[in-house]
C-alpha cells in the first residue's frame, strides 16, 4: 500500500470548492493534524460565482447536520427558506387544455401489506383518471398539499433543528452560502490562496505536477480537485478528458436569470416553482430576502431576447427595472470525473439542468464517494475505476429521470413541448421501463441506480401525468379494497394533528430560534441521535455514507 496523501488541492471555490474543502476537513482529516493530508482551496480572485438561488434536495440537511452547522444560523446567513416540493404548473394539461400541477415531494410513501400506496391508488381510487391525479396521490399519504396550499413552515415554533412534520430541504442564496462554508472550512484549518492559475504543470506520466500561480509561484499537487465551473480547467483543458454531450436528450441550452423582489413578504412558498413555458420552463426561488428566478430554454426554439420578454412579461411589475442576464447551459458530463491525479467535482463533472435540483447533490455525493475510493499517493486505478463507474451511472439515473418530465407531457400549444416529447433521444432502458410500467408500478430492480431517484418517485410522476389513468395492474386481484380504505380513513383522522400548530413559512423565519453558540452548532460535527418518528422522516447519520446523501424518493 502506498503512502498516505501528503496534500489535497482544490481548485475553484463557489458551493463546490467550498463543500469539498469543509467535507474533507471534516471527515478526511488525520485525527492528528500534523499528519495531513493538508487541504487548500486556491481561489480566483477575477472569476465570479454563478447562481441567483438555489433550491437543493434532502441531502443538504444532512450535510449541516455532518459538519455541526446550526440550521437556524444557516437560515440566517444565507438567506434560507424551506423546501417540501417541487411544485410543477403547466407541464401538462388537462382534457380542456388547461394548465394542470403537481407536487414532487420528499417523503416516501408507506406500504400496505407489503405492496406500495401506489398499487392501490391505481387500482382503487378514481381521482388517477382525474388531471389532478398527482396532487390526489401525495394527499394519501402527506400532509404537504396542506402545507404548501398554506404556505407553512414543516416546523412548529419552538421545536429544534433539524426536525420538521414532513421531510424538507432548502432555497438559498449560492454565493451566500460558498461564504458560509468558507467560513467553516477555513476555521478548521483549510488553507484558502487567492490567486489565479496560470498553468496546469504535468509529469512525465501526465499527472498534475504543480500548479504556476500568477502572485504565489509554483503550488506542488498530489491529488487536485477540479471545480473551475463548466470551463473544466484542469481535467478538461489540462489532461483532455473528453465531454460528453447529453444535448440529443435534453433541449435546453440556456438560461435568462434574474433576482426580484417579492409580490407579498408576508407570504413565502415552501415550494420551488417549476412552470412551463412557451420553449421551456421558469424557476421560482423564495428567498427570505427575494426571489431567484429564470427561464431554462432551448435556442432552437426562442431567441435571448424573446425569452426574457416572456420571462418579464410573466411577472409584470414585479420585475419592473430588472435585467436578466443570459446564462449558456452545457448539458452532460466528463467521460471520466476522475483521471489520473485528478477529480472533478460540481459544473467541471457535469450538469444535466436545474430542473430536480441536483447541482449540490452532486457536488455532495461526489465528494462523499471520493472521501470513500481516497487513494494512496499510488493512485491505485481500481479505486479511480470505481468511482468513475459510480458517477457515470449517477449522472444517467438524474438524466432519465428529468427526462420523463418532459417526455409523458401532453401539451399541444408549443413547437418545443412535441419535440421534447416525440424528439429527443431516450436511453433503451428508458424505453423498456416505459412498456413494462404499462403493466405494473415502478420498482427499484426495473432501475440501474437508485442513489438518488427510486421507484416510489417514479410512481409519483407517472400517476401525475395520467400514464395510469385507464390502467389496470396485472396484480390488482390480490390487493385488499378494505384495507386501502382503513388505511385511507386513518390518514383522514390523523390530518388535523400533523398540520395542528404550524404558522406560514415567512413568520416562522421571522421569528426563528437563536441558533446555540453561534454558527457552529457543535464544533467539528455533531453526533445526534436518530430522530423519533413523530419528529420527522428524516434521517440524519454522524458519519458520512460512501453511497451518498438520502436519496429522492
Amino acid at each position: 500500500m502506498g503512502e498516505p496523501l501528503r496534500s489535497i488541492t482544490i481548485v475553484g471555490g463557489g458551493s463546490a470548492g467550498w463543500l469539498a474543502a469543509a467535507f474533507l476537513n471534516r471527515f478526511g482529516k488525520a485525527k492528528d493534524a500534523k499528519q495531513g493530508p493538508e487541504i487548500t482551496l486556491i481561489e480566483s480572485p477575477n472569476i465570479p460565482i454563478i447562481g441567483v438561488g438555489e433550491a437543493s434536495l434532502p441531502g443538504m440537511v444532512m450535510l449541516l447536520h455532518q459538519l455541526g452547522i446550526s440550521e437556524s444560523e444557516f437560515f440566517k446567513q444565507t438567506d434560507a427558506t424551506f423546501k417540501v416540493a417541487a411544485h410543477f404548473i403547466n407541464w401538462h394539461h388537462d382534457e380542456k387544455g388547461q394548465p394542470a400541477e403537481f407536487l414532487n415531494i420528499l417523503n416516501a410513501p408507506p406500504s400496505i401489506d407489503g405492496r406500495q400506496i401506489a398499487d392501490y391508488f391505481v387500482s382503487f381510487d378514481s381521482a388517477r383518471a382525474t388531471a389532478s391525479a398527482g396532487m390526489s396521490y401525495v394527499r394519501t399519504f402527506s400532509p404537504v398539499v396542506e402545507i404548501v396550499r398554506g404556505n407553512l413552515a414543516p416546523r412548529r415554533p419552538g421545536q429544534p433543528d433539524f426536525t420538521g412534520e414532513v421531510g424538507y430541504t432548502y432555497h438559498f442564496d449560492a454565493t451566500k452560502l460558498a461564504a458560509m462554508l468558507k467560513d467553516v472550512a477555513t476555521s478548521r484549518g483549510v488553507k484558502h490562496i487567492l490567486d489565479d492559475v496560470d498553468n496546469v504543470n504535468l509529469d512525465e506520466r501526465g499527472f498534475v505536477k504543480s500548479l504556476s500561480l500568477r502572485g504565489r509561484g509554483e503550488h506542488p499537487v498530489d491529488l487536485v480537485i477540479d471545480c473551475t465551473g463548466f470551463r473544466g480547467s484542469i481535467l478538461q483543458q489540462a489532461l483532455g478528458e473528453p465531454f460528453e454531450s447529453y444535448a440529443d436528450y435534453l433541449l435546453n441550452d440556456r438560461a435568462a436569470v434574474v433576482q426580484i423582489p417579492h409580490k407579498d413578504p408576508r407570504v413565502i412558498a415552501p415550494t420551488t416553482r417549476a412552470t412551463g413555458f412557451s420553449a421551456g420552463w421558469n424557476f421560482n426561488i423564495p428567498l427570505t430576502t427575494r426571489v431567484g428566478t429564470g427561464y431554462v430554454f432551448s435556442s432552437k426554439f426562442i431567441s435571448d431576447d424573446k425569452a426574457i420578454e416572456e420571462l418579464l412579461a410573466y411577472y409584470g411589475d414585479q420585475a419592473k427595472g430588472c435585467e436578466p442576464r443570459i446564462i449558456p447551459i452545457k448539458t452532460g458530463r466528463v467521460r471520466k470525473a476522475w483521471v489520473k491525479n485528478c477529480v472533478a467535482l460540481g459544473l467541471s463533472s457535469g450538469f444535466i439542468e436545474p430542473l430536480e435540483a441536483t447541482a449540490i447533490f452532486m457536488s455532495d455525493v461526489g465528494v462523499r464517494w471520493l472521501y470513500h475510493f481516497m487513494p494512496t499517493r499510488d493512485f491505485e486505478p481500481e479505486l479511480a475505476a470505481g468511482y468513475n463507474r459510480q458517477i457515470s451511472r449517477l449522472y444517467e439515473e438524474v438524466r432519465n429521470f428529468v427526462q420523463l418530465h418532459y417526455h409523458l407531457n401532453n401539451r399541444q400549444d408549443s413547437a418545443y413541448w412535441k419535440a421534447a416529447r416525440e424528439d429527443v433521444k431516450l436511453s433503451d432502458r428508458f424505453r423498456e421501463n416505459l412498456e413494462i410500467w404499462r403493466n405494473t408500478t415502478p420498482q427499484d430492480i426495473d432501475l440501474d441506480s437508485t442513489v438518488l431517484f427510486g421507484a416510489p418517485v417514479y410512481s409519483l410522476v407517472l400517476l401525475a401525468k395520467g400514464f395510469y389513468k385507464d390502467a389496470r395492474l396485472a396484480t390488482a386481484s390480490s390487493l385488499s379494497r378494505s384495507a386501502y380504505e382503513r388505511y385511507r380513513n386513518e390518514v383522514h383522522d390523523a390530518r388535523p394533528n400533523q398540520l395542528k400548530g404550524l404558522i406560514g413559512q415567512a413568520e416562522f423565519l421571522k421569528n426563528g430560534g437563536k441558533a446555540v453558540g453561534g454558527l457552529l452548532g457543535g464544533g467539528r460535527g455533531v453526533d445526534l441521535p436518530s430522530l423519533g418518528p413523530t419528529s420527522t422522516q428524516i434521517r440524519l447519520p454522524a458519519q458520512p455514507q460512501s453511497r451518498g446523501p438520502a436519496k429522492r424518493r
